[in-house]
């Protein structure tokens, strides 16, 4: 991974609120008119993203298994056991 910029806390300036979000696993985001220039996430959070970000930044795809969760993939294993004999006869019908 790239290394990181660091800068010393005392040379960044984040309200209490942002502060304390971040201390409590929510991102702060940072606008600049109106638009997003920044989001600050805790350690734990950025510890979990950050080789997903670097194999972005590399331009390299990203696996979907490192996209979704246990739950996802839970829907998605019940949503192809519904989905059990929809094919039947399609191809048949493209082949006629």
């Amino acid at each position: 991974m790239s290394a990181s910029v660091v800068v010393p806390g005392r040379e960044v300036r984040l309200p209490q609120d942002a502060r304390d979000a971040v201390r409590e696993h929510r991102p702060v985001e940072v606008q600049s008119h109106g638009k997003p220039v920044f989001y600050i996430v805790d350690p734990d959070a950025f510890a979990t993203v950050a080789p997903i970000l670097e194999r972005r930044r590399r331009g390299e795809p990203v696996p979907v298994t490192d996209l979704l969760t246990d739950d996802d993939f839970a829907v998605l294993a019940e949503e192809r056991e519904r989905d059990t004999g929809l094919d039947a006869g399609i191809l048949a019908d493209w082949e006629s």
